[in-house]
Parts: C-alpha cells; sequence; structure tokens
C-alpha cells in the first residue's frame, strides 16, 4: 500500500512537471512569435504581456511542484529535481525585477 502512493506521488510529480514546462515553452514561444501590436503609447505590449502571463502560469504550477517534492526523502534526486521549476521562476522574478530597476 505504501509503494503505490510513492507511485501515485511520483505520477502527480512528472504530470506536474510536465504541465510546468508546456507553460514555460509556451511562454517562450508567446515572446517570439508575436509581434509588436500595440504602437500607441507601450509598444510590444501584448507580446511581453502574453509572456508573463504564462510565466506567471508557470510559476503556479512551479509551487505545485515544490510542494509534491517535499513529500519525497530528503537529499533524494527526485526531491532535488522538484524544487528547479521554483528556482527557474525565482530567477526570471530577479531578472524581470532587476530590469525594471536598472533600465535594462
Amino acid at each position: 500500500m505504501a509503494d503505490d502512493t510513492q507511485e501515485t506521488r511520483t505520477l502527480l510529480l512528472m504530470a506536474l512537471l510536465a504541465l510546468w514546462l508546456g507553460a514555460y515553452i509556451y511562454s517562450v514561444v508567446v515572446l517570439v512569435a508575436a509581434g509588436p501590436e500595440v504602437e500607441a503609447t507601450l509598444p510590444y505590449l501584448k507580446r511581453d504581456i502574453g509572456f508573463l502571463g504564462w510565466q506567471g502560469v508557470a510559476g503556479i504550477i512551479a509551487f505545485g511542484c515544490w510542494g509534491v517534492g517535499w513529500s519525497f526523502p530528503k537529499g533524494t534526486g527526485i526531491r532535488r529535481i522538484s524544487g528547479l521549476p521554483l528556482g527557474m521562476a525565482l530567477a526570471m522574478v530577479l531578472v524581470i525585477s532587476g530590469m525594471s530597476v536598472f533600465g535594462g
């Protein structure tokens, strides 16, 4: 019975990681594929908003991955992998904050 719960948690984590990867990749596709659609006051607004929106979705899924990963034994590879999406989301927040503060 305990083995069934371990397999269920592993399957849930794999599904969440797949969803996170899909949202992350789609945010990059939105950024690259969308052209400059707003020419009035804020150029490239829709492209940036689409990118940030999908990064937000990926960030929310990253918290889920991290939460499921906490149920695995400390120091295992699967627990470390579960924190990777959250680390990338926090790095993205730092990069965007740095660009807005320093004018990049």
